[in-house]
């Protein structure tokens, strides 16, 4: 399954609701460039066969929740850059890019993780990001 939000003009935060086990068939869920604000939700990793998420070009903000051991077994494509996040991708997401977790196949991780032109520390620290951004 296919879900492609992206480019619509969409606002407010992201419903809980868009990710977790009910949606098991779901394999890619594409909502970036919109104007989508506010945390990712802690049970995104919870939607079991999930492949591609994109969720970059937004004003999402805070830290990228940790995901649990058994979720993003699937994942392959994860992109979060070009919006308001800070803080540090925790080490559960590094696992799994770098295959660590049987089953982690996270190949392309792009963030905020480029220090700015102008100087000082980027938005987001990561180590396991395949791309950084500004």
């Amino acid at each position: 399954e296919f879900l492609s939000m992206e480019s619509n003009a969409l606002t407010g935060e992201i419903p809980p609701e868009m990710f977790g086990p009910q949606l098991g068939a779901l394999r890619i869920l594409y909502m970036n460039d919109n104007k989508l604000v506010g945390p990712v939700p802690e049970n995104y990793g919870q939607t079991p066969r999930l492949k591609d998420l994109w969720m970059s070009d937004n004003q999402l903000t805070g830290t990228l929740p940790i995901i649990a051991e058994g979720e993003f077994l699937f994942l392959e494509e994860l992109l979060i850059n070009n919006n308001d996040m800070t803080g540090e991708v925790d080490e559960s997401l590094c696992l799994i890019r770098n295959n660590t977790v049987p089953g982690g196949q996270l190949g392309v991780f792009h963030a905020d993780c480029q220090p700015p032109a102008s100087g000082g520390a980027p938005q987001i620290l990561c180590t396991c990001c395949t791309a950084c951004f500004e």
